[in-house]
This record gives structure tokens, C-alpha cells and sequence, in this order.
């Protein structure tokens, strides 16, 4: 699923992620997990930042041309920006899931890879950026997979 145009790419907007936040919230909350503060108290600026990460351009050329890339560096900056108070490593998880599934695409990973894959990156340094996208960009190819048309 490498080299998609641009416009077959489905985006996420500040609603869906204010959404994927409430759910996640909720879920924690259910669940007796670490509870996340309310989507209020994150660094707003950084919000609309990560949410154009995926669609960059330089000179006109996309920065992340693939679905893969695109995916990768959504998980990437949710993850290492520290944008929300809490759950940062939950919100890039469920939101690369989201991403793709918006797409028409899931990832082919156990629960406890897709966390392991998490706290790997939240753990590595921010200098080496371009291995650590290549890394993701290669793992979540590695992984992906079409939803078929009548889980659509």
C-alpha cells in the first residue's frame, strides 16, 4: 500500500482526535487504569502541529508519501511530543489504529506488540529520528494489511 495520491489519503481532524481522547478517557476510566486528564489540558498549539505532521510538504513534495509514513510519523509525534498530560503512548496507539482503519487498513499485530512497539519508541532518542521513522515505517508495512469490504 506504498505510494498513494494524496487525495485517497483520509486525514484525521481535531474532532476525531478530541473523540479518540474521550474514548480512550473513558476506557481508563472503566477500566481502572491511569486515569487521562481531559483533552483541555493538553498543549493546544501542538494539536493542530501533529495533526498536520502526516500531510507535510517541502517545495511541494510530501514528506510522507505513503500511508505508511504518513501512519508513522502520526504515531511518532503523538507519542514522543508529550502533547497530552497523560496517555500519550495510548492516544499514538489508538490513534495510528484509527488513522489506518479510516483508511481501510489494520495492522496485523498482537495487543501486547502494538504496546511493546509503544514503549519502544517512547524510550528511544528523539536525534535519531530518521532511523526510528524508517524503523516504523518499515514495521507497520510489514504489518498492514486491507480490511476486507464487509468489515468496512
Amino acid at each position: 500500500m506504498t505510494g498513494e495520491n494524496d487525495s485517497t489519503i483520509h486525514y484525521l481532524d481535531r474532532t476525531a482526535l478530541e473523540r479518540i481522547h474521550a474514548v480512550l478517557s473513558d476506557f481508563a476510566t472503566r477500566n481502572g487504569d491511569e486515569p487521562i486528564p481531559s483533552i483541555r489540558l493538553a498543549k493546544a498549539a501542538e494539536i493542530e502541529s501533529l495533526l498536520a505532521a502526516p500531510k507535510h510538504r517541502f517545495f511541494g513534495i510530501e514528506a510522507y508519501p505513503t500511508i505508511e509514513e504518513k501512519a508513522a510519523i502520526l504515531f511518532y509525534t503523538i507519542n514522543k511530543r508529550q502533547t497530552f498530560l497523560n496517555g500519550n503512548k495510548r492516544m499514538s496507539t489508538l490513534t495510528l489504529l484509527v488513522f489506518l482503519g479510516i483508511n481501510g487498513s489494520m495492522l496485523t499485530v498482537s495487543p501486547d506488540e502494538l504496546t511493546e512497539k509503544a514503549l519502544w519508541l517512547a524510550n528511544t532518542p528523539s536525534l535519531e529520528f530518521p532511523e526510528i521513522k524508517k524503523n516504523l515505517t518499515a514495521w507497520i508495512r510489514d504489518h498492514l494489511m486491507a480490511i476486507p469490504p464487509e468489515h468496512e
